[in-house]
């Protein structure tokens, strides 16, 4: 165990009070050795109530995450609540890795504490939004298929129900997908294009129509699920923090929740889910890799990668089509589908891909 008196340069807890997160320096038995004036306050504590103790103090009962987190040598940062002194469970995200490798710093390691009450809470609101939007959509889809049902009993309305069925579910879909761009001065040109780039390449790859089609309307409501995301986040110009990364993952997640169990939504809750799923497994939500991934969702991926590389963005100007044709390529074998990549190819050369609705 390191010496409590052996305390770190002055340097490295001058740097640690100046981060405008908790944070303090642990030794290689657990034990903090520094705490910095953030992390006092968040826990309404003293720093000699830290300062000696061990770092599972602040975990009370649930030991585990604490011995993952005091594994001296590894990088570990998990989501989790911390105590106070009055009793409350604040919700964190808590990081831990070695401050160097090399003396005279190898025997320190540096944890970080970012309070992300405010995302929980706002979480918490939306839960009730979740429920409605499931409500409506249900509702509409049962109305739909009740006018569906109704119109097969009149034979020679048969087609013109079924048409006006398929156009009332487009329009109900576009404009959810709408809602959920409308934070983007690009408000529905995206998602149209998205449809047509997946519909493209599900025809290249062989696909029936109807599978290509169904693909396609679907993918336009891949990012519906952004619509809980906070606008601060969606537009922030600059590097995102870590607990803003998170928040914005989540909205894979919210997408499937959003649309309605259905067997109509099926595939829309697929694209929605998995769509930032990579081939090599590295994507988000679930670490889903290779065949694992819905094919719908592997050809959105592409798809997305590629209008988000020829389109401006508040963080970036526009691509050229050849720079993102190529970036493309590079992701082979790692975020996209070497089948899809494949068509990709054949279809961009071909010129297919440049004239898009907009």
């Amino acid at each position: 165990m390191t010496n409590l008196g052996d305390l770190p340069p002055q340097s490295v807890t001058s740097l640690l009070e100046a981060l405008n997160c908790g944070a303090f320096l642990g030794d290689p038995s657990g034990h903090i050795l520094h705490a910095n004036k953030r992390i006092c306050e968040m826990l309404g504590r003293e720093p000699d109530e830290l300062i000696g103790h061990s770092v599972a103090s602040l975990y009370e009962a649930d030991k585990l995450p604490a011995q993952r987190l005091i594994n001296f040598n590894e990088p570990h940062e998990e989501e989790f609540r911390i105590s106070t002194s009055d009793g409350r469970r604040i919700p964190v995200v808590i990081s831990g890795r070695p401050l160097d490798r090399q003396p005279p710093f190898s025997n320190y390691r540096l944890v970080t504490i970012i309070d992300i009450s405010g995302q929980k809470k706002a979480e918490a609101r939306l839960t009730d939004e979740y429920q409605t939007i499931a409500k409506l959509s249900d509702t509409v889809i049962k109305q739909a298929l009740d006018l569906k049902h109704y119109s097969e009993g009149l034979e020679n309305k048969v087609q013109e129900r079924t048409t006006e069925l398929h156009e009332a579910n487009m329009d109900a879909i576009y404009m959810l997908a709408v809602a959920s761009e409308a934070k983007d001065a690009d408000t529905g040109a995206h998602v149209l294009r998205i449809r047509h780039t997946t519909q493209t390449l599900a025809l290249e790859m062989g696909l029936p129509r109807a599978t290509a089609e169904r693909y396609g309307y679907s993918a336009i409501l891949h990012d519906v699920g952004k619509m809980v995301v906070p606008d601060e986040i969606l537009k922030k110009p600059g590097r995102l923090t870590t607990a803003e990364r998170i928040t914005i993952q989540e909205h894979a997640v919210a997408g499937e929740r959003i649309l309605s169990k259905k067997s109509f939504f099926d595939v829309a809750r697929q694209i929605a889910r998995s769509h930032h799923e990579n081939w090599d497994g590295s994507g988000y939500p679930d670490g889903k890799k290779g065949a694992e991934i819905p094919q719908a969702a592997r050809i959105v991926r592409l798809a997305d990668v590629y209008d988000a590389l020829i389109s401006p963005r508040v963080y970036k100007p526009a691509w050229t089509p050849n720079d993102a044709a190529e970036a493309i390529e590079q992701g082979d074998g790692k975020l996209f589908d070497p089948e899809t990549v494949a068509v990709f190819k054949v279809l961009f050369e071909r010129g297919a891909l440049t004239a898009q609705p907009s």
